[in-house]
């Protein structure tokens, strides 16, 4: 499977910024659309530049492996939409939504220049470039589905 383009998400996300948020939003989202952009540009940028905090390495290579393979396999990911990462700052729910896709598309560009190894998973562990690539695109689609109707 060749890796998802996820600069495909931040055009979208500018041009919808001003449509209601339960249209761009999954059902039953925590967070309103500026902190789930920082959401997800959180778990972007920390592939390259290292997580916060790991689950332990049994969990990694066990639960969080067969996860992680059972997303890859479906081309989806269903997952607690109100789950933060562990040790990351706080969403700001102030934060106005341009600043939020500002934010995600400079984790984008970092991810999408990077070319070195990854930062192991806190969930899934070691994953490859393509890997990655294709959990962010499910995680973001997971998150804003609404993008993917605009």
């Amino acid at each position: 499977m060749s890796s998802p383009d996820l600069e495909q998400f931040i055009q979208p996300l500018y041009q919808n910024a001003a449509r209601p948020q339960h249209d761009l939003l999954a059902p039953g989202s925590t967070w309103n659309l500026s902190q789930t952009v920082q959401h997800c540009a959180q778990t972007v940028r920390y592939s390259v530049t290292g997580y916060p905090a790991l689950k332990p390495a049994l969990y990694r290579a066990t639960v969080g492996r067969l996860a992680k393979l059972v997303f890859l396999r479906r081309g989806a990911m269903k997952h607690p939409l109100g789950a933060e990462i562990e040790g990351a700052p706080p969403l700001d729910p102030g934060l106005p939504v341009p600043d939020a896709a500002a934010d995600l598309a400079d984790a984008v560009a970092l991810f999408t220049g990077h070319t070195a190894g990854h930062a192991t998973h806190p969930a899934y562990g070691r994953c490859t470039h393509d890997e990655f690539a294709q959990l962010h695109a499910m995680h973001l689609a997971d998150h804003l589905p609404g993008l993917a109707r605009s």
